[in-house]
């Protein structure tokens, strides 16, 4: 997908890094993740708050398969969330993590706090692939997300599992 350009800044964004912001009052503005966050801590009245951009990083999950992670910094009301995920066709999909931390905290500290949450997650497989197709693994436990599933017209839930999309039919042959 073409970047989108941010209204405040006027620089190009990836979508995944646009937020509309406003009111149907007063309108909404397509704004970057950095000036998103700078008009929130405005508005918030957070003095010296540092939106830090982080680079990605490649980490390698339990079957040894490396997987590229984008991050998102996003300030909220009383806190800062991280968001660490993978691109699909330009789209966050697959493994998707975060971490939130206050929005005085040090950004390295919880950056760390994320890896480290991603690190524990990936080590872990749920699914093997057998001769009779996709099963879970013999702990019979599944850790994922529910999303829903954009191929559908009807929303019909998808669930991820070990960065895999799973379509609700998938998931019950599973």
């Amino acid at each position: 997908m073409p970047p989108i350009t941010c209204d405040a800044c006027r620089q190009p964004a990836a979508d995944h890094d646009v937020v509309n912001y406003g009111s149907m009052e007063a309108g909404y503005q397509r704004l970057c993740g950095r000036c998103f966050n700078e008009a929130a801590a405005d508005r918030l009245g957070l003095q010296g708050f540092e939106h830090v951009a982080f680079e990605p990083i490649r980490m390698l999950d339990g079957r040894g398969t490396e997987h590229e992670f984008r991050f998102r910094t996003r300030l909220f009301g009383p806190g800062v969330a991280i968001d660490a995920f993978e691109l699909r066709d330009g789209c966050p999909a697959g493994y998707r993590y975060q971490v939130i931390g206050e929005p005085d905290d040090e950004p390295l500290e919880l950056l760390g706090k994320l890896i480290g949450k991603m690190r524990r997650a990936l080590a872990l497989t749920h699914l093997e692939d057998t001769d009779h197709g996709l099963r879970v693994n013999d702990g019979l436990v599944l850790r994922g997300t529910v999303d829903s599933d954009p191929e559908e017209d009807h929303r019909v839930p998808m669930v991820v599992v070990d960065g895999r999309e799973l379509s609700w039919n998938e998931l019950g042959r599973t």
